[in-house]
């Protein structure tokens, strides 16, 4: 799989994309702690036919922090939408992992070219704050370390999924290894502050919900809630994963969405 990559200005914030040679007719949006490289395995487990485009967050990989700290996923989707704007994009599918579900809802909100969404095991809000964040470390020793962090959050991916996405997702510094990753969204989560049911509820464009089996993250009972209270939502759920299914089952994850998306 050929992986190109592309740099879009908007004002004085800078979002890298990976993108693959045809038009882009699809977007794809990690989560909190990863980056555009997380739907690597999936999108080469894709029909070729796919138009894939996938974004570093602001705040992720080479994408451009935030000075104000202001990483809401309204203003994420407001990057993306402009954008998306200057690919000259006129109809896009949005896929979303995690906190890059949200960002795809708040994305269909804004922006009417958004015209099929697929959320990845997250529901639209928690009771848990912002700064209630479980600990995960910004830099390693060595690499060696940064694929055992990997391992340990997503245990169930393939050796070499899980190195590949570390050696991508770090850069060389003084104490080794670092993540990409601006240090405030290592201590502070802001989606958590959030809450999207209403949005949820209002989404009128078909919508695939996926959930990983054993995810601590999304409950099958928030997951049924979800489908109950959605107005076009079909449901998938994939076996033998916790919750970081494009790391732990790209290839299955990969044939749900090549069937939604057809």
């Amino acid at each position: 799989m050929r992986v190109n990559h592309r740099y879009v200005s908007v004002g004085d914030r800078r979002t890298h994309l990976l993108h693959g040679d045809g038009p882009i007719d699809t977007l794809f949006l990690h989560g909190v702690g990863g980056s555009a490289w997380t739907f690597e395995a999936t999108i080469e487990a894709s029909p070729p036919t796919l138009g894939w485009a996938s974004a570093d967050l602001l705040g992720y990989g080479d994408s451009s922090w935030i000075e104000d700290g202001d990483y809401s996923s309204e203003a994420q989707a407001r990057q993306l939408a402009a954008v998306v704007d200057r690919l000259g994009v006129r109809r896009l599918r949005v896929v979303g992992f995690s906190w890059g579900g949200l960002i795809a809802l708040e994305l269909a909100r804004l922006d009417h070219r958004v015209d099929r969404l697929a959320v990845i095991d997250i529901p639209p809000s928690t009771d848990r704050s912002a700064l209630d964040v479980p600990p995960l470390p910004g830099t390693f020793a060595t690499a060696a370390d940064a694929v055992r962090a990997v391992m340990t959050l997503a245990p169930e991916a393939s050796p070499e999924v899980a190195e590949r996405d570390a050696s991508l997702s770090t850069a060389p510094c003084r104490e080794g290894f670092r993540k990409k990753i601006d240090p405030v969204l290592l201590a502070r989560w802001p989606f958590r502050d959030e809450d999207h049911w209403e949005t949820w509820r209002r989404e009128e464009r078909e919508t695939l919900l996926v959930r990983g089996e054993h995810s601590p993250v999304l409950s099958a009972g928030e997951a049924e809630r979800m489908a109950r209270l959605g107005a076009r939502v079909s449901r998938a759920e994939i076996a033998g994963c916790g919750h970081l299914v494009p790391l732990e089952r790209p290839r299955e994850l990969a044939s749900v969405l090549a069937r939604f998306l057809a």
